[in-house]
């Protein structure tokens, strides 16, 4: 068991930690290994809690409650499509009204601690934006930790499923792979693309690639709709 404390930095919506970053926690718990996490509370930023591992599963513990859980997995992850940095360049910023993202540690507004992975709106209605790590920030070794590539597959993938389903949500289930850590001074390419919606439970894909089309990382999420909150604007199409 091992004790740590979230920096408020890495956090989500309403000040709990961002999902990607608790499954990138999880899946370091779990040696890198494919996982599927789950959160069941939002997890908290800034006090003490608790992850460990038992065999194939792992877990954050907070006052005494099991907040999300990760467990090995063989299943299938799907992709989505490389997009070249060119077509990223040119579409535009979403029209988005995401309020309660703005300080999100993957994709809210730009700051020292953020990763600043802010996703644009593509034609197709998948998102995709250019990551450049903030290596003096984010990455202290010479390649991309996985922790971070977790990360930023959580947002481009929650955008696509929001627009889509017109409504806020958070991340409900990540389940993700990691193919290789990349370069610290790498430009990747994150591109999300909803996949189906059934009740409250949105679907979503996020893939990383180099930006020469080198399969990086991809995750399948489910994001969970928050009742009676709608996105107040659609992306802006591309004519």
């Amino acid at each position: 068991m091992k004790k740590i404390t979230i920096e408020q930095r890495h956090q989500g919506p309403f000040g709990s930690a961002n999902g990607g970053y608790v499954a990138g926690l999880l899946g370091d718990a779990l040696r890198g290994a494919p996982s599927s996490v789950r959160i069941r509370r939002p997890v908290p930023v800034g006090t003490p809690v608790y992850v460990y591992r038992r065999g194939d599963t792992a877990f954050i513990r907070h006052n005494d409650q099991t907040v999300a859980t990760a467990e090995l997995t063989h299943a299938s992850i799907p992709t989505t499509g490389f997009v070249p940095v060119a077509d990223v360049l040119a579409a535009p910023d979403p029209d988005l009204d995401l309020g309660m993202f703005a300080d999100c540690f993957v994709c809210g507004q730009p700051t020292p601690d953020g990763l600043g992975v802010r996703a644009k709106a593509l034609p197709d209605g998948r998102f995709a934006a250019i990551w450049r790590p903030d290596v003096s920030r984010h990455v202290t070794g010479p390649k991309v930790p996985a922790v971070y590539l977790r990360s930023a597959l959580d947002c481009p993938g929650g955008f696509a499923a929001l627009t889509a389903n017109r409504t806020l949500a958070l991340t409900g289930t990540l389940t993700s792979r990691v193919e290789f850590l990349p370069d610290a001074d790498s430009t990747l390419i994150v591109v999300g693309e909803a996949t189906h919606a059934e009740g409250r439970k949105l679907g979503a894909v996020s893939t990383i690639y180099t930006d020469s089309g080198e399969l990086v990382a991809t995750a399948s999420a489910i994001w969970i709709a928050i009742p009676g909150m709608e996105v107040i604007a659609d992306a802006v199409a591309v004519a």
